[in-house]
């Protein structure tokens, strides 16, 4: 018969474990419900989504993952962890709170206040390192990946998802660098939850952010096919949300059995691609699955009036943003949009605009 400490134990631990479930669902949903978004505002205002990987792109994920891991797990090797994870936790910090801001936005206007408040979480977690900051920083990070990347086809989803499934294994089973780099690098790359929830915070349950991102692309295109293209509500995107979440549960549950962590894409991708193949075949979209194309859904609508490419020019025109991919424009841009500068100056550009159509009706 368990004692009261061993049931604590347990009980601390499937809490733990659920948070972790949770989280990793509730990310992957709100990434997918704002790929939609974006998409569709994108698509309204006659912009079309850069943001595409292809079958030769994700063919290129596993061996570029394996490049920055074994890099990193070398540069452990050689360089005092304090300087490395300091160095780390100063660029994902940075990159934690411009994701948040941009999180932000999505739900209401940013401004000067919010952005302190983002930049406030940033600086709380670089300093104390704690698991809550941490996690509001990582969901961040994951929600605005998942909701900013189209994959160009079903393609190259199975392609993705195929190849870093084995590279999951390879570098989980076949050596321990996964393990040290995971486990070395402080930094809003996971979601963490602490073992003993009333205890001293130091053991935790944790979850890579590539288990919610990797997974989240796909899920988010089904979204995207069930609404855009074969017009079945969120049928798919329910379907894959549901395989995941189970994907998630056997993942834990052989965890828990075998008492060692294990690589969360050898249960998601069986699940994921099993459970939506199945599901296309038995409402006979199987052959839409393949004639998918990103295309279809982020390419602007065809109907658009000299008054909408005019306002799109005048937009380009007058609202400051530069068309150069420089690291210092790119900077600016996350800055403004962070403190909710870029809206203000929208507006602005939106009241000349209005302006100036008053006067030539005038005229």
């Amino acid at each position: 018969m368990e004692s009261k400490d061993e049931f604590s134990v347990k009980a601390q631990l499937y809490l733990a474990l659920g948070s972790l479930l949770s989280g990793a669902v509730l990310v992957v949903y709100l990434g997918s419900r704002r790929l939609l978004q974006q998409t569709l505002e994108k698509r309204e205002k006659h912009h079309g989504f850069e943001e595409v990987l292809n079958t030769d792109d994700t063919l290129a994920l596993p061996l570029m993952g394996s490049v920055v891991l074994f890099l990193a797990y070398v540069l452990l090797r050689f360089i005092p962890l304090e300087y490395f994870n300091a160095l780390i936790s100063v660029y994902l910090s940075i990159i934690g709170v411009f994701s948040l801001g941009a999180f932000v936005k999505t739900y209401i206007n940013p401004n000067f206040f919010t952005g302190i408040l983002c930049c406030a979480v940033g600086g709380i977690y670089y300093m104390k390192n704690g698991w809550i900051a941490n996690n509001i920083l990582a969901i961040a990070i994951a929600v605005r990946a998942i909701g900013s990347v189209h994959l160009g086809s079903f393609q190259s989803s199975f392609v993705m998802l195929l190849g870093l499934f084995l590279y999951d294994v390879f570098w989980v089973f076949g050596s321990d660098v996964m393990l040290t780099v995971a486990s070395g690098i402080n930094g809003p790359i996971k979601l963490v939850f602490p073992r003993a929830i009333f205890g001293d915070h130091q053991a935790v349950t944790l979850l890579g952010l590539g288990d919610l991102i990797i997974p989240g692309f796909f899920i988010a295109q089904t979204l995207l096919f069930s609404v855009e293209y074969v017009k079945r509500s969120t049928f798919y995107f329910e379907i894959a949300l549901v395989a995941y979440t189970l994907s998630l549960v056997n993942t834990m549950a052989v965890m828990l059995v075998f008492e060692h962590g294990q690589p969360a894409l050898l249960f998601i991708v069986p699940w994921l691609l099993v459970t939506f193949l199945v599901s296309a075949a038995v409402k006979g979209d199987l052959k839409a699955v393949f004639d998918y194309n990103s295309d279809a859904v982020t390419l602007p609508l065809m109907d658009s009036t000299e008054e909408k490419k005019d306002d799109k020019l005048s937009e380009n025109e007058t609202d400051g943003t530069e068309d150069e991919d420089s690291l210092v424009s790119v900077l600016r841009g996350e800055i403004l949009t962070l403190f909710g500068f870029e809206y203000m100056n929208k507006k602005s550009v939106q009241s000349q605009k209005g302006n100036t159509k008053e006067k030539s009706k005038k005229e």
